[in-house]
């Protein structure tokens, strides 16, 4: 009975002392887990807010990217300005000495001149067409089939290039289309230039409604232009040049 009592005392007594070294076990355990899952809190905690600072830092780059962007962007703009503005320069003074060099010859004075009709009414006769002035203008009737205007020399000439500018500056600048010249070589024989025909083009400017034709190689008395329409014929300035 004493020994049955004895190693149930013994069974009970390594029981207790499992049990606390299970527990003893387990609360050493528990508060390392826990320190754990608070270290790697505050390491995703610390990660987020250095992703959170690198992003703030790529969008200050952003930004700063974005504004020298506009600032090449405007810079470039500029340029472009500038470089239009100095080939539109460029293009008018090539123009101009383009236009001065068609025209380099002598002027041959006009000894008189004659037109198929003149508009009544109005100071539009033969003579406005070479009077120097380009505000004033020859005009023509708007009724017959062949409208010729005849520019004279005062004697036998050597003929180079003519300037002719359009007597209208709107919409009815297109009534010179087709405009020819020829050289008179007496009162009936007529001789074609080598640039002969006016084509009307875009522009309601005398610069753009001035046209040059070319006669060089020939010699005559004068020169006569013909337009073969139904319409008025009209000038603001005619000059014939020797070669």
């Amino acid at each position: 009975m004493i020994l049955l009592t004895l190693l149930l005392f013994v069974s009970y007594s390594g029981l207790v002392s499992g049990d606390e070294e299970a527990a003893t076990l387990l609360q050493g355990r528990r508060p390392g887990t826990c320190q754990e899952v608070v270290e790697t809190l505050d390491l995703m905690k610390s990660q987020v807010t250095s992703t959170n600072l690198y992003i703030q830092e790529i969008r200050t780059t952003l930004k700063s990217v974005t504004t020298k962007m506009d600032r090449l962007e405007q810079g470039l703009k500029n340029v472009e300005e500038n470089v239009d503005e100095k080939i539109t320069e460029l293009t008018e003074t090539v123009s101009e000495a383009i236009e001065a060099a068609k025209a380099s010859g002598e002027l041959i004075p006009a000894d008189r001149v004659e037109q198929s009709s003149t508009y009544p009414g109005y100071a539009v006769g033969p003579e406005k067409a070479v009077d120097g002035d380009v505000r004033t203008q020859s005009h023509t009737t708007c009724d017959l089939v062949h409208q010729w205007f005849k520019y004279f020399f005062s004697e036998d000439r050597a003929i180079g290039r003519i300037k002719v500018v359009n007597g209208k500056l709107n919409y009815n600048k297109y009534r010179l289309n087709g405009l020819k010249v020829f050289v008179m070589v007496n009162d009936l024989q007529r001789r074609p230039c080598r640039v002969d025909t006016v084509t009307v083009r875009e522009g309601d400017t005398v610069e753009a409604q001035t046209y040059y034709l070319d006669c060089t190689g020939n010699t005559g008395i004068g020169v006569e232009f013909v337009l073969d329409t139904t319409t008025c014929l009209e000038f603001r300035q005619i000059e014939v040049y020797a070669p």
